[in-house]
């Protein structure tokens, strides 16, 4: 246990000197000014567009900052044999990867904080749908971690781990899209047997992907909460799918030589 926490210290040590905290609350800040300015030009419900503007875009900069520092520091501890001395330590590689996910998590909670707050601050709207987009946005962000350490730890580039969590991350933001096109009568295809293929591949894609779509929904902001997934099934759904990566990444390390 004592190896598992001075190992937890030492991440968090060396992600605090990358000073991803301040650069992400800098983004917050400018994200919440520019909001303000559209919602002045808007011709009516400002307060809803400022609010549903800055929320998406405090969101996606959460999303890109954090599938940026993990893959990017992950792939450094690697290349640096910082992970071997690590190794060296009574610690299992399960443990380690435990470890690595229980730092990163504890960072990115505190990065998705802010959102909610400066949002509250900024609109003075402290609701209850701000605290359920809020509550949403931090068990994202536990599935964003989970994510990109399982494509750093797995992948030989920082580029490639960036590209690949991005893009399945992208995947399941879509899964609203792939479920519309599963069930739709009309045909996609002009081959029957085609379009049968076709329309099982997205069913099996949009049964596998977890729903992301439906964390942070822009309408709890402005109408409270309610409609889509409760934040009882949102957690359970972040306690599968971070499982289910965690696990994949536990194999795969276990599988490498150090």
């Amino acid at each position: 246990m004592s190896a598992l926490i001075a190992t937890v210290r030492y991440v968090l040590l060396t992600a605090y000197r990358d000073r991803l905290a301040l650069v992400i609350l800098a983004a917050q800040l400018t994200v919440l000014a520019g909001s303000e300015l559209v919602a002045t030009a808007a011709l009516s419900e400002n307060i809803a567009v400022g609010l549903v503007t800055a929320g998406a875009m405090m969101r996606a900069v959460m999303v890109l900052g954090l599938i940026t520092f993990v893959s990017f520091h992950a792939r450094r501890m690697e290349e640096t044999r910082e992970i071997e001395v690590i190794l060296t330590r009574p610690i299992s590689r399960p443990a380690f990867v435990l470890a690595y996910f229980a730092a990163y998590s504890g960072l990115a909670l505190l990065l998705a904080l802010p959102a909610g707050l400066l949002l509250g601050a900024g609109y003075g709207s402290w609701t209850a749908g701000l605290a359920e987009w809020q509550a949403s946005l931090m068990l994202e962000s536990l599935v964003l971690v989970a994510l990109s350490l399982f494509c750093a730890l797995s992948l030989g580039s920082a580029t490639a781990s960036v590209m690949a969590a991005s893009g399945l991350y992208l995947m399941c933001r879509l899964g609203a899209y792939f479920r519309a096109i599963s069930e739709q009568h009309t045909g996609m295809l002009d081959h029957p047997a085609a379009d049968k293929v076709a329309r099982l591949a997205i069913e099996i894609v949009s049964a596998l992907l977890p729903r992301l779509d439906l964390f942070g929904q822009g309408s709890w902001l402005v109408y409270g909460p309610g409609g889509g997934w409760g934040l009882g099934t949102l957690a359970a759904q972040t306690l599968v799918t971070v499982a289910v990566l965690l696990l994949a990444t536990i194999r795969d390390v276990n599988a490498r030589r150090f």
